[in-house]
């Protein structure tokens, strides 16, 4: 595997880098899952004037599929999640931008 160090145990003896790629796998995607869900749900709240429907589809389509993407690395393919973090972490520091950027923190209602 490239860049886990198993000619050489002495850079990881107890594995802490798997578990490290699997904990910031699981991160990443839960993150991106959890950005695209509230940016659908902030979209949908917006006033009707103001609401843009295909952006909103989108937002949730994009949810969906993060979930099958997850799904469908094997619990062990280490090298593959380690590529996904770094392809993925770009798209959701993106996605937290935009969350950030255009649409305000729902407030409660009545409290």
């Amino acid at each position: 595997m490239v860049g886990i160090k198993k000619d050489n145990p002495i850079y990881d003896p107890l594995g802490i880098e798997i578990f490290a790629i699997d904990e910031t796998f699981e991160s990443v995607f839960n993150g991106l899952s959890g950005v695209y869900f509230r940016l659908y749900y902030k979209e949908s709240k917006r006033p009707e004037a103001r609401r843009n429907i295909a952006k909103q589809q989108q937002f949730y389509k994009r949810f969906r599929e993060i979930g099958k993407l997850k799904r469908s690395y094997r619990y062990n393919d280490w090298e593959s999640k380690r590529e996904a973090v770094d392809i993925y972490a770009i798209e959701l520091r993106q996605m937290v931008g935009i969350e950030l950027s255009e649409y305000n923190t729902l407030k409660s209602r009545g409290l």
